[in-house]
């Protein structure tokens, strides 16, 4: 695995930390590879960067996780029962996809000593990381219900994992039955605000940073699982998946400590040399020095370093 490349695409994708989490294993593991962040133009493009770059393990997040799958050469039961793929190995040329964002939440939760059989779990989201939640908790015998601002995707979920789902006008009544919430919402959602919630509730959020849920959570007397909890599981989870071997959460959970530094970012595209790109903090898919990849670069920049 001599300088091996790996990475994660996404779509704001400089905000991610899953490069402090893998080079961090890297590290430990005393293994010669590296990982960074790529902004493709499309679920297309992914693939095509995966197999131009022979990136040997992939991580896929927002917009991208249930695009991608009709490009891979195989999906997973799990991935294609949540229809979100956020993991790919590259064997050999063949792209095969998984979902770990699943093991995430069940192993998060159960860090903090929680366990899903018999559970009362309230789901808010129907994009793929709520439908992971959902997919592991009833899997594990939880009594779960989901809750979308479009009622007819939280129809969907319901039926596709046969649990229950509410209106979201119904959120203040549902609220007082739970043990368990998982919010995979924006950041700047929060259905909650004019509720009261029992302190009792362990939040779960997907969010790794600031979150208007989780903040009013917090200050509501709940216990609040961050993010971080969660992309890491997943990330040891997709690690396990590259390296075909088990792997220590303490080996990347150190990972989480490192911050990404804003005056010494290294940003290349796909078509610069190896070296750039294995050693760049970003690579975005767009002709350099033209008027897209300054606008993407801004946006970038903007969102990572928004707080």
């Amino acid at each position: 695995m001599s300088e091996s490349l790996f990475a994660v695409f996404g779509n704001p994708v400089l905000h991610s930390k899953s490069p402090q989490l893998f080079k961090s294993a890297f590290s430990e593991l005393a293994i010669e590879a590296n990982y960074t962040r790529i902004r493709p133009s499309n679920a297309a493009d992914v693939v095509g960067i995966v197999k131009q770059l022979n990136i040997l393990g992939a991580n896929i997040t927002t917009p991208f996780k249930t695009q991608v799958i009709p490009f891979l050469d195989s999906v997973s039961n799990d991935a294609l029962k949540i229809e979100g793929v956020n993991t790919i190995l590259n064997r050999s040329g063949k792209l095969l996809g998984f979902n770990t964002d699943y093991l995430g939440v069940s192993r998060a939760l159960r860090g903090e000593g929680l366990h899903l059989q018999g559970s009362k779990c309230l789901v808010l989201g129907a994009g793929p990381a709520a439908r992971a939640a959902v997919y592991v908790m009833v899997k594990e015998g939880a009594n779960v219900k989901v809750i979308n601002r479009t009622t007819e995707n939280a129809l969907k979920v319901a039926n596709d994992f046969g649990c229950e789902y509410a209106l979201l006008s119904e959120i203040g009544r549902e609220i007082k039955e739970v043990d368990i919430v998982v919010s995979a919402l924006l950041p700047d959602a929060n259905p909650l605000a004019q509720v009261e919630i029992p302190s009792r509730i362990t939040f779960l959020d997907a969010n790794y940073r600031s979150s208007n849920i989780s903040t009013f959570a917090r200050n509501s007397g709940c216990m609040v699982i961050s993010g971080e909890k969660w992309l890491l599981h997943q990330a040891v989870a997709s690690m396990e998946i590259f390296l075909e071997q088990e792997v220590d959460v303490e080996v990347m959970q150190r990972g989480l400590l490192n911050n990404l530094n804003r005056k010494n970012l290294k940003i290349c595209t796909p078509y610069d040399s190896w070296n750039d790109v294995y050693t760049s903090d970003l690579v975005i898919s767009a002709p350099k020095n033209s008027n897209l990849f300054t606008s993407i670069l801004h946006e970038e920049i903007s969102k990572a370093f928004e707080n």
